[in-house]
């Protein structure tokens, strides 16, 4: 789901197809959700741990929960982790016996995360956290905050700026279909439908407007304006 050039939307070789059926239970108190484009990720809430890996093997799962365990060993050595919110998720994938992925975000601080022994916790740029937003949006009831009033003055100034002769990664008739998407989308969750992933996955895709070099492609973009809902 490689709709961002730089988001990791590579979807890892253990993870579950959204077609695919297991014979074994969930372990508890995991949740699995599905994308709106179809891909299945799975949410631990007390753990503040998402993986899209697939859990129903308990070597999976065990490497993952263990990775987890190594990683928070490591944070706690480390004064400088200090300054990461306490809302912050990680997101573990692509494990195995010796190696695994590991990233972090906070929705609070709207920002992303990593720790390595060399570089100790390091501020990923912005566009790490809205390719979190668009690869993992289903398992908040809400969008992080003020991601829709951010959204809005984005769009609006990316209007202008294009008006203005400006360079950007979208058409002005692309921004338009955005709007009227995020528009139609709003529309539905006043009348009481659950648009949260579907905003959620529009507005992490498209943001930042401003990022030099980073679009959506058009066969995703389209995906996201035509929608499920």
């Amino acid at each position: 789901m490689d709709f961002i050039e730089t988001a990791q939307y590579n979807t890892p070789a253990s993870s579950v197809a959204a077609g695919s059926s297991s014979q074994a239970s969930l372990p508890p108190p995991w949740r699995r959700y599905q994308h709106p484009n179809g891909d299945i990720y799975f949410h631990h809430r007390e753990h503040r741990l998402i993986t899209p890996d697939n859990i129903y093997d308990p070597e999976i799962l065990e490497y993952i929960l263990e990775a987890r365990e190594d990683h928070l060993q490591c944070l706690a050595g480390d004064p400088g982790s200090s300054r990461l919110p306490s809302d912050y998720e990680l997101v573990i994938s692509e494990v195995s016996d010796t190696a695994a992925t590991i990233r972090m975000y906070s929705r609070g601080a709207t920002e992303a995360y990593t720790w390595t022994e060399e570089n100790g916790l390091v501020t990923k740029s912005r566009e790490h956290f809205w390719s979190h937003v668009a690869e993992y949006p289903s398992h908040h009831p809400q969008l992080p905050p003020n991601t829709e009033a951010e959204f809005a003055r984005a769009l609006e100034n990316a209007k202008q700026a294009i008006a203005d002769g400006a360079v950007f990664p979208f058409t002005e008739r692309q921004i338009d279909q955005i709007i009227a998407r995020y528009e139609n989308l709003t529309a539905l969750r006043s009348q009481g439908r659950n648009t949260t992933p579907s905003l959620a996955w529009l507005i992490g895709a498209v943001m930042p407007l401003d990022a030099v070099g980073r679009r959506v492609n058009d066969d995703n973009l389209q995906a996201m304006i035509n929608g499920v809902q």
